[in-house]
């Protein structure tokens, strides 16, 4: 459903659940306006519930990044283990999805001319983080696990939104691959933290006491996760 306001279009989005007790709207970017209602509000009264609210988004809307294939690109460069790298896009009808290549410290973004969704060149990224994670986070284990003695059962790579890491109680040990934006001192604080949990489960003293001891300055490196970029 579109909407214009002010001779701007935007896209309306609707979203609903059990969980959302008010109406509401939430503005992620420039090209939609996302509307969370309760259950059973009535689709017909989207647009009702946006010009109530037009002043607010036209004055909002300004101080949001546009969305589109290009928006999780920070000046036209890609975050690579705490370096920008410039990156290309490629057209090509050979491939069905995006195809996310780094050579000679350029990123290539292959994709087929019908994609054109932000979502399909960010799984691209995301697909090239995974990919590639073993490689530059497994060697990091090495280090850190000869230093601190402590061994995981499993290491695994996978994609989360509030987490960067996570140690199970059976010492499984799970590493967001998203950490390869940023620069080699945060992943090992990552690691640590989680290799750490191995001796001590909780959040306690005596869990940042193992954290000071092989890294003093892990506040620093910690600090450095602190501005997510996805």
């Amino acid at each position: 459903m579109q909407i214009i306001l002010d001779g701007l279009t935007f896209t309306i989005i609707h979203r609903t659940n059990k969980k959302i007790k008010n109406i509401g709207i939430l503005l992620e970017n420039q090209n939609e306006i996302i509307v969370k209602t309760p259950l059973g509000f009535k689709v017909h009264n989207l647009r009702n519930v946006v010009l109530h609210h037009k002043q607010w988004i036209l004055r909002s809307i300004k101080k949001i990044p546009a969305k589109n294939k290009f928006d999780f690109f920070c000046d036209s460069t890609i975050d690579f283990l705490g370096q920008k790298y410039p990156l290309e896009i490629i057209e090509t009808s050979k491939i069905k999805y995006v195809k996310v290549d780094f050579k000679d410290n350029i990123f290539y973004f292959y994709h087929n001319p019908q994609i054109k969704e932000y979502e399909d060149f960010l799984n691209g990224l995301k697909k090239f983080y995974k990919k590639v994670a073993i490689k530059y986070i497994d060697p990091i284990f090495d280090k850190w696990c000869f230093i601190t003695k402590l061994y995981p059962q499993q290491i695994t790579y996978r994609y989360a939104k509030k987490r960067w890491g996570s140690c199970s109680w059976e010492n499984n040990i799970s590493i967001n691959y998203m950490l390869l934006q940023f620069p080699i001192a945060a992943i090992e604080y990552v690691v640590l933290h989680e290799l750490a949990h191995i001796k001590e489960k909780n959040h306690s003293k005596r869990f940042y006491n193992i954290l000071a001891l092989y890294m003093p300055n892990y506040k620093q490196n910690e600090a450095l996760l602190k501005n997510k970029l996805f």
